[in-house]
């Protein structure tokens, strides 16, 4: 059985331990050192800036466009007949100067048309001097009998004054005034056979009119044969060959205009107002305000890159509804047109409306409410701008920022009003 003594002892020695622990545990608390807070120190922050300088700028338009032809005829066959001909270039492709024979038609039946034709002509034309001759002829019988009446007229005045006189019988009187009647209706008979002759050349000379129009259809199918290139250019779309059959207006290649290739491109709605409305001038059909103005070709070529002028000349004929952009052509100035082929899609640039006394800035550099930030003493400070253009990641701006003054070029989140910075 347990002693009182042993009860004791084991409550006792805990409660001195807990009181020696909290002896310690106070003595260690009021000997700790005092923890002093340091002042708060104010954040800088790294910025990029530029320095403002108002200059004078003209961007450039970058747009896309192709090569097509200005000019380009349709090679057709304007006779009928077998081909007996073809130049050795006439292939899909190839260069052919102004004034080559490029194909030729089997000439035979054309040119016994034309034999045929003139003889026709020759034949109306003798008809006609035959008929000239005889109305020469008529017309000095007519005078002749013109002649023949006056000395019928002066007979029969001599026997009718013989009459008169009783030195002639009443018969020989009448006889005469027969004679002058059959004078006068010989001249009739005459004066009629002069118009018929007169109508009858009228008729003729028509007649070998017809006979020359039809001479000259006949020569310009034989001409025809021969199908001249009319200019300078490159064949192509060729489908025929020698022997081949072609009928009229049989299609046989294209010629496309070597020197006058010119680049179609398209101009944004805004971009065409923009730059008709800086001209100034009237727009109507027969002239266009950026009629002459030079612009940039590029081409490339693989590694290589080919670089043409041109001047814009005009507009095309319709807008395209689904993008409303224009659509310019600009004939080609300069280059190498020697390798450029229309099809090649090429890089335009076109210059943009110039602006003066303006800053160019990154477009990072404007807040949503239009305000850009400067460095003065070091502290951010706000300045609202006027943004006169926006022209892919760069600012146009106008503001009263003195020269040379330092700009942010990219805002942070908690940009604002009197936060130090450090210029970088």
């Amino acid at each position: 059985m347990p002693t009182v003594k042993g009860s004791a002892s084991r409550i006792v020695v805990p409660l001195m331990v807990v009181f020696a622990g909290g002896l310690v545990a106070a003595y260690l608390i009021g000997t700790r050192p005092e923890a002093h807070p340091n002042p708060p120190t104010e954040k800088v922050r790294p910025v990029n800036v530029v320095r403002a300088r108002f200059e004078s700028v003209q961007p450039t338009l970058l747009v896309y466009g192709e090569i097509v032809a200005g000019r380009e005829a349709e090679i057709r066959s304007m006779v009928a007949g077998r081909l007996v001909y073809l130049d050795p270039a006439y292939r899909n492709g190839a260069y052919v100067d102004a004034g080559s024979r490029l194909v030729a038609i089997d000439a035979f039946e054309y040119e016994l048309a034309v034999k045929e034709q003139l003889a026709d002509l020759n034949g109306a034309r003798a008809r006609l001097q035959e008929l000239s001759s005889e109305l020469s002829v008529q017309r000095r019988l007519v005078v002749l009998f013109d002649e023949q009446i006056e000395l019928r007229q002066r007979d029969g005045d001599r026997i009718a004054n013989l009459v008169d006189t009783g030195q002639m019988a009443e018969k020989a009187f009448d006889d005469a005034k027969i004679a002058l009647n059959a004078a006068r209706q010989q001249r009739l008979q005459g004066e009629q056979t002069v118009k018929v002759l007169m109508a009858r050349i009228d008729q003729q000379r028509a007649a070998v009119e017809r006979r020359q129009a039809e001479l000259d259809r006949a020569e310009r199918a034989l001409v025809d044969t021969d199908i001249i290139a009319p200019f300078s250019g490159f064949l192509q779309d060729i489908v025929v060959a020698t022997g081949k059959r072609v009928a009229v207006g049989e299609s046989i290649g294209r010629l496309i205009d070597a020197r006058g290739l010119e680049v179609r491109f398209e101009l944004a709605n805004a971009d065409y107002s923009r730059l008709v409305g800086a001209t100034h001038a009237r727009l109507d059909s027969t002239s266009h305000p950026l009629a002459a103005t030079e612009i940039q070709v590029s081409w490339r070529l693989g590694a290589t890159v080919y670089r043409y002028s041109g001047v814009i000349e005009r507009t095309g004929a319709e807008i395209d509804s689904a993008s409303g952009g224009i659509v310019l052509y600009a004939p080609i100035t300069s280059g190498p047109t020697g390798i450029l082929r229309p099809g090649a899609f090429v890089e335009v640039s076109v210059p943009d409306v110039a602006y003066d006394g303006v800053i160019v800035l990154p477009s990072t550099a404007l807040s949503d409410d239009g305000v850009i930030y400067v460095v003065e003493d070091s502290r951010l400070v706000a300045r609202k701008v006027v943004v006169v253009r926006e022209f892919g990641d760069k600012i146009y701006i106008t503001s009263d920022i003195r020269p040379m003054t330092e700009i942010v070029t990219e805002q942070f989140p908690d940009i604002g009003p009197g936060i130090r910075v450090r210029p970088m």
